[in-house]
């Protein structure tokens, strides 16, 4: 027999053997397997020992405690300082800058969300030096620098008008249709003379009185100068007393309560409820007013000229301005109105 057939008969051999143990094996195990299965279903009729064999619960054994660490305590901010350190003591210098109010103003610029170049150091030291030197005045020094020039203006006006200098008193006598501001003077116990008039450059609003803060109108009444301001953004300024008497009586009446303030007659060509003259003309009233001191100073501010026949009688806006507009008009006659101004006059002839 060769030997290829050898190894062949052999293979056989070996897997009919492997067979015959693998039938015997699962013959061996079937009926155990089978009864497992059933006895779910027919415990009752096992014997006793053979219903012992049923899968009971386990107690599990209980969990064991794991330790917690240890909460973490920060330390206060105080437990560096020594409980028997003294009080600090600041220098001299410091609570006498601490105790002036002009220290404690901050300037806040606000800048944009996103910024696409970023400003050199040198550039920016340069910028905020420049804000902390602006000059602040008191009301002396900026006479001091204005009047040389604005004073020997205001008294040429009044040479020019032949009204004697200086005189007792003032007043100023708006116009809201004109645009125009006039400027008269006595002397004590006197008559009131004309002494020039100014353009108003810029008056926002309209006919009428103010009646809120922000309705952006020019107040109509009788007035004073409650305050010069040597260090007003347009130049120099002059606050007007609104809401004075009359207005807070009309207002408590009407039921209005935020009337607003801050009035004034000052420099530049922009206006925002006041009345802006110019530069040079802030300058010559500002020294005026100054000059004969601001209790002598009077402000009419009239929607129209009252002392002309063709005054518009306005009856618009509440009930009561007809008895303001009444009070103005009284008031305005006492100002005798001055020429009006030729062609020749316009040019500066």
């Amino acid at each position: 027999m060769k030997a290829n057939q050898r190894f062949t008969l052999l293979a056989v051999v070996v897997s009919c053997v492997i067979s015959a143990g693998t039938a015997a094996a699962l013959i061996s195990i079937g009926p155990s397997v089978t009864t497992a299965v059933e006895v779910p279903q027919e415990a009752e009729q096992l014997p006793q020992d053979v219903a012992r064999l049923r899968p009971t619960l386990v107690s599990l054994p209980e969990p064991l405690e794991i330790p917690q660490p240890a909460p973490v305590t920060r330390p206060s901010r105080f437990d560096f300082v020594h409980p028997d350190a003294d009080a600090i003591e600041l220098p001299d210098e410091v609570v006498t800058a601490a105790a002036d109010p002009e220290t404690w103003s901050v300037e806040v610029t606000e800048r944009p969300v996103t910024s696409p170049t970023r400003r050199s150091a040198s550039r920016s030291t340069s910028k905020r030096t420049k804000k902390k030197s602006k000059r602040r005045y008191t009301l002396k020094e900026r006479l001091a620098e204005i009047s040389p020039t604005a004073l020997p203006r205001v008294m040429a006006k009044f040479n020019s008008a032949k009204v004697a200098w200086p005189p007792a008193e003032i007043a100023l006598v708006a116009i809201k249709d004109k645009r125009g501001l006039e400027l008269y003077a006595r002397p004590e116990n006197g008559s009131w003379s004309f002494v020039h008039r100014y353009k108003v450059l810029a008056a926002s609003g309209r006919s009428g009185p103010k009646l809120l803060r922000g309705d952006r109108q020019v107040p109509e009444g009788v007035y004073r100068i409650s305050y010069l301001n040597p260090n007003s953004a347009y130049h120099v300024s002059m606050r007007v007393n609104y809401p004075n008497a009359f207005d807070r009586k009309m207002a408590k009446e009407d039921g209005r309560k935020d009337l607003g303030g801050d009035i004034m007659i000052h420099g530049k060509n922009v206006s925002a409820g006041c009345i802006a003259v110019g530069d040079k003309s802030a300058e010559e009233l500002f020294v005026a007013a100054a000059e004969v001191g601001i209790r002598n100073v009077k402000v009419v501010i009239a929607p129209t000229d009252f002392r002309s026949k063709e005054a518009i009688s306005v009856n618009k806006g509440p009930k009561w301005v007809p008895k303001l507009y009444t009070e103005i008009a009284s008031v305005m006659a006492d100002y005798k109105a001055p020429a009006e101004p030729s062609l020749l006059s316009l040019l500066g002839f």
